[in-house]
């Protein structure tokens, strides 16, 4: 891809885009509410997009939501939580893990949670996602990972060499608030026709008691947000293929992992703004703040 071309043409159609969206809301005070993509410009975007060698797997979002940040607050795993997944013979073989005869659990920063069981759980009688996705489910509620608002995003099939030597189900379950995705929160849930053979966690507390803060603002478009992250998806795509984007969609974000300045084995708590999601077909996925 030509990122550099690509940002010079962008910046000149943000300018536009900008000044016509400003014209519009000055003008029309319900749009203040929401704000819908036109034709034209989603039109002259899909073109962008296809001379840069990215392909779209899903629709881009027409309208762009009025959202305000919200406060959230995570959820913290203690010595419960290991008894719970280990059993009561487990033992602390270095910082942050813990081993017994039943797995080996790692606790980073007392948030992100890695869980092995020794042998693999709970097997499915067939892997179709509609029964990965019951036993999956099933397993979390069991082990007390069902913090409300996770509902199941996506399943992707793959090699994770850390976990098992054979293709894995990754199923990718995501919290939300009001129907839109809260990150970073997530549980992942790896099995395959043995059963589940590893758990990712981090997760928050029931965003539904979330409080949100300001005052709601119209969002960039989903179009923007793209052509917004095109430069990094550029950089961490280094296949010869296209570019796969298989969801976009509107919600909150807090970059806890990802945040330089924040020691945040101490973050109990913190603001999630609006941004747009982008997930590629392999599951890479990209946050853009929306504004």
């Amino acid at each position: 891809m030509d990122w550099t071309k690509a940002k010079s043409i962008l910046i000149a159609a943000f300018l536009v885009t900008n000044l016509l969206l400003g014209a519009a809301l000055l003008t029309d005070p319900t749009r203040q509410q929401a704000a819908g993509v036109s034709e034209a410009y989603l039109q002259q975007t899909l073109a962008f997009l296809e001379d840069e060698n990215v392909v779209l797997e899903t629709p881009l979002p027409r309208q762009t939501p009025s959202l305000s940040a919200i406060t959230v607050t995570y959820r913290f795993f203690e010595n419960s939580m290991i008894t719970r997944l280990l059993g009561d013979d487990w033992e602390q073989i270095a910082p942050h893990t813990y081993q017994s005869t039943s797995g080996q659990v790692t606790i980073t920063n007392d948030k992100l949670l890695a869980w092995q069981p020794a042998e693999p759980l709970s097997p499915p009688p067939d892997l179709r996602e509609e029964t990965l996705e019951t036993v999956s489910q099933a397993l979390l509620e069991n082990y007390d990972f069902s913090t409300g608002g996770l509902t199941l995003s996506q399943i992707y099939l793959g090699m994770v060499p850390e976990y098992d030597a054979e293709p894995l189900h990754k199923l990718v379950y995501e919290q939300t608030y009001q129907g839109r995705f809260v990150g970073e929160s997530y549980v992942h849930v790896y099995m395959n026709q043995r059963g589940v053979v590893a758990v990712e966690a981090l997760l928050l507390e029931d965003p539904a008691a979330s409080d949100q803060t300001g005052t709601p603002r119209v969002m960039i478009s989903a179009p923007e947000a793209l052509l917004r992250k095109l430069d990094e998806i550029g950089r961490v795509h280094r296949g010869e293929g296209p570019v796969v984007v298989s969801r976009v969609e509107a919600g909150y974000y807090f970059a806890l992992t990802r945040d330089p300045f924040t020691q945040w084995e101490s973050v109990a708590s913190g603001t999630a703004v609006p941004a747009w999601k982008i997930v590629l077909k392999n599951g890479t996925t990209f946050y853009q703040e929306a504004f």
